[in-house]
């Protein structure tokens, strides 16, 4: 189990021996005996069963759960109570997927909270671990001309990994970093993405558990020196959002092989360590920039630049500037006093392509999406989304909200294979013909599910079949309800339309 980042020195391309660019931080793992024991909730509504607060020395606290049981519906809520709007859910689920933990909180108090589902029984949590780390002071190194000239910057593609290195999205979930920075394994460890600035005395802040995703148990990793030093994991859904990292973030870095030619500057974004061109604490260990000339690598699969860095920033992509693109990964520390290069692991290397591309085979990404417009009546434009996970063997839900707020009308949900064509016919297509002015059916008519409305909504759940022919495959969904108040010939109403793919 990784509980400290350690960040490894190595051997510039000159082979002179380089100062280590470690960023050390104090972590305590404390043994804990919290346990609910089984409880039950005889209730018709969810309620709170037990609670307890975790208080731990450090600026942050993680901890975990053993022997939990979380029946369909109930979860464990979380938060820091320095914090107590970021919250963090966990169901049965992605408890397991996040290996027992829980997400990183300012410390040094996090309330954990069981909220058992309605007439639930066999309702438990207990936890074991608990994890606190206390922040040292702020360091500089390897500054090629010996002023930090880094930049604040934001590009949410990049990470801080846990608390001492950096990592980047390279699809929806696979991340590359150092290999020094995951020779101990990833379990606990937590990507923060969207990272806040530091705290005024320059003590890191963890991000909103929205923004941190736990690792799986993927790790191919090279830790040997200057130009082998690699590393590709892989992600989970974050608990609360049930996303991808790189479907939160909207988008993940492309990786092109270094040019031949020595020419041009590389970027390196990343977490290290200072201030930066902003002078103030607050700039330590959050995300900075700064592009540099590339120089000479006298050692394989090596590629070597005068941009600065400092601990913490191992694991950052190096970006060729002209094309944005990811051609290594930093690694090495070597610049100073106005001599020296900084350098990286080269995207061309065979292992690491090959770890690359194992890594992008492990899943299809499910997924939603919505599309079109409604057609309402009084009460708004009905509007169709989902929730849920739409993987093999999984549930997820279609709602539609802004119906008639009567007790009961009658609604179907359309299932389709297509949005494009129907019929012979061109989709979107227009209901005037039968009767909904001012009306359009977005997905083809291949299945019809009764979907009655109460009280301004509608709910459906599926369970994806765990047969991998879903892998991939998209159905359509598209409802049309009654409303008396929609002003069509029929008196109905419709939604717009939403795709949902299925993955693993």
């Amino acid at each position: 189990m990784l509980r400290h980042l350690a960040l490894g020195a190595g051997f510039a391309a000159t082979l002179v021996a380089l100062p280590a660019q470690e960023v050390s931080h104090s972590v305590t793992t404390t043994a804990l005996g919290f346990d609910s024991g089984y409880l039950t909730n005889s209730s018709a509504a969810a309620a709170v069963l037990w609670s307890q607060d975790v208080t731990l020395a450090g600026d942050w606290v993680q901890l975990h759960f053993r022997d939990t049981n979380l029946p369909p519906g109930t979860r464990l809520r979380l938060h820091g109570t320095a914090r107590p709007g970021q919250v963090q859910w966990h169901d049965a689920g992605s408890l397991r997927d996040y290996g027992g933990w829980s997400c990183e909180f300012l410390g040094p108090t996090v309330r954990v909270a069981l909220h058992g589902a309605a007439l639930s029984h066999g309702n438990r949590v207990r936890i074991d671990l608990g994890v606190a780390t206390t922040f040292s002071g702020i360091g500089i190194d390897t500054l090629c001309d010996g002023a930090d000239d880094r930049v604040l910057s934001n590009d949410p593609r990049s990470c801080r990994l846990g608390t001492g290195c950096s990592a980047w999205l390279f699809s929806e979930y696979a991340v590359a970093t150092a290999g020094h920075c995951t020779s101990g394994g990833t379990g606990g460890v937590m990507l923060h993405f969207n990272v806040p600035l530091s705290s005024a005395s320059g003590v890191p802040q963890p991000a909103h558990p929205d923004d941190q995703y736990a690792l799986g148990p993927f790790l191919q990793f090279l830790s040997a020196g200057v130009g082998q030093d690699w590393a590709t994991m892989a992600a989970v859904r974050n608990s609360n959002t049930q996303l991808f990292p790189g479907q939160a973030q909207g988008s993940w870095y492309q990786i092109a092989t270094p040019p031949a030619a020595v020419s041009g500057d590389l970027r390196v974004t990343g977490y290290g360590t200072g201030n930066g061109t902003l002078g103030s604490p607050v700039a330590n260990q959050a995300q900075k920039t700064h592009a540099g000339p590339r120089v000479a690598a006298a050692v394989p699969d090596a590629v070597c630049y005068r941009a600065d860095t400092t601990g913490g920033n191992s694991g950052s992509p190096v970006l060729l500037e002209t094309t944005g693109q990811v051609i290594a990964v930093h690694t090495h520390g070597g610049c100073g006093n106005g001599i020296g290069e900084n350098s990286g692991t080269s995207t061309a290397r065979a292992d690491w392509t090959a770890a690359r591309q194992a890594a992008l085979a492990l899943r299809v990404v499910g997924g939603f999406r919505t599309f079109g417009q409604g057609c309402g009546g009084a009460f708004g434009v009905p509007a169709l989304t989902f929730g849920g996970v739409p993987e093999l063997g999984r549930l997820f839900t279609v709602r539609v909200a802004n119906l008639n707020p009567a007790p009961g009308l009658l609604g179907i949900l359309l299932i389709g294979f297509s949005d494009q064509q129907w019929s012979g016919g061109a989709l979107p297509a227009s209901l005037a013909p039968l009767g909904m002015q001012g009306c359009s059916i977005h997905v083809s008519d291949h299945g019809v599910a009764g979907m009655p409305a109460a009280y301004g909504q509608a709910l459906r759940s599926y369970l994806v079949p765990s047969s991998p022919g879903w892998l991939g495959a998209s159905l359509y969904y598209q409802y049309f309800g009654l409303d008396p108040t929609s002003g069509t010939a029929v008196g109905a109403v419709a939604s717009n339309a939403g795709e949902v793919r299925f993955g693993n």
